[in-house]
């Protein structure tokens, strides 16, 4: 679980077909051939590596025509280019070389994005690539404004509506709570990873042998804590942003149980997209939400108001979410039965249409655009 990228996502394998068969359309990176074949070779291997689509061009105008979204050039193909065109039309360009080549100079007269002095910086090369060109899965975060009010109810019964329509979903728990999510789907019996084996990981993490080792229930995987087990230190500041990085190369949607009232500066609300925050109750609990929401500042993801009733006398779902400063996503209606259900682990047999309606429509709210699903 600790090695480099070694997979070409199934939306970058048309792209590196094109490349292959000298067609146009947006190849994730392309070398002008250098001189060196051995720099070539070199840059052919971190590729590899990257798990990207790498296609190659004799000009610098031959590889512009390939639409690259990363430029790699030698010292001698960015003086050719560079004086040839007056610039790269703001294609990122990185100079790849050996020492001896010494391409920090040629790099500063032409402005380029980065440097790679290789082979030391091999390494660096290959994730920034690989980072640069994966597939855009999205996170989307769910909190509750404070414990109980059904922020990991929520979650659940997201995954379950996202994966039913189609979609490939993780459901996940933020590596430093124990919400105990994997029981409330009927998953804590079931073989595979939780954090505390993800603990030791480094670096970047392969999709494929990440999303091939989670538990399943379903239709959708999920991750979450061990129960009863301790939760290593460090986890969400060392290992919980490659993990994520990793679902959104293996998941369309990943969503993830944040817990009551995430912090300001919580790693795992900053790999969100999107927020969804389950807030209700008396005016006291009213209040004290929007005191959270408030110390968010500007650098929080785009936020939406899931309200549960009751609500004091004069408020509905639309006066709670504009209290708050969000946008309503949906009222999520009180259905009996649905916390005995949560708590003996059969939140997913909950199929009441009025709730399943509410959630589909919550979803559609928060997508990105029109909504993952439709309402």
């Amino acid at each position: 679980m600790t090695e480099t990228l070694s997979w070409t996502p199934p939306a970058r394998r048309v792209q590196l077909e094109r490349a292959s068969s000298g067609q146009t359309g947006g190849v994730d990176a392309v070398l002008v051939s250098p001189r060196n074949q051995a720099l070539q070779d070199e840059v052919a291997r971190i590729a590899v590596a990257a798990g990207i689509a790498l296609g190659t061009a004799e000009t610098v105008a031959g590889a512009l025509a390939l639409s690259p979204g990363i430029l790699l050039l030698d010292t001698h193909a960015l003086e050719r280019g560079g004086r040839a065109l007056g610039g790269f039309g703001g294609t990122e360009t990185i100079c790849v070389g050996f020492d001896a080549d010494e391409p920090w100079q040629q790099s500063a007269r032409h402005g380029v994005d980065g440097v790679a002095v290789l082979p030391q910086a091999g390494g660096w090369l290959a994730e920034h690539l690989a980072r640069r060109n994966s597939p855009t899965g999205r996170i989307l975060g769910v909190a509750g404004a404070f414990g109980g009010i059904g922020g990991s109810t929520l979650a659940c019964l997201l995954a379950r509506e996202a994966a039913e329509s189609g979609l490939q979903v993780l459901l996940a728990e933020t590596g430093s709570s124990s919400g105990g999510i994997e029981y409330r789907v009927g998953a804590a019996e079931a073989g595979g990873l939780r954090w505390q084996d993800l603990a030791g990981v480094e670096g970047t993490v392969n999709p494929v042998q990440l999303a091939a080792a989670l538990p399943e229930t379903g239709h959708f995987a999920v991750l979450g804590n061990a129960t009863g087990e301790p939760i290593p230190e460090g986890l969400e500041h060392e290992v919980q942003p490659a993990v994520l990085h990793a679902a959104r190369a293996a998941f369309e949607l990943t969503i993830l149980d944040l817990g009551a009232s995430p912090p300001r500066h919580s790693r795992a609300l900053e790999q969100c997209d999107a927020l969804l925050a389950v807030v209700g109750g008396g005016t006291a609990r009213l209040l004290a939400a929007k005191s959270w929401w408030s110390g968010m500042g500007s650098g929080a993801p785009p936020a939406f108001a899931v309200v549960r009733g009751p609500l004091p006398e004069g408020m509905d779902e639309a006066r709670t979410a504009a209290l708050l400063g969000m946008d309503l996503a949906g009222y999520l209606p009180w259905v009996r039965g649905l916390a005995s259900a949560s708590d003996g682990g059969r939140l997913l047999d909950a199929r009441r249409k009025r709730l399943r309606r509410a959630v589909r429509g919550i979803l559609a709210a928060a997508g990105p655009s029109a909504g993952w699903i439709q309402p």
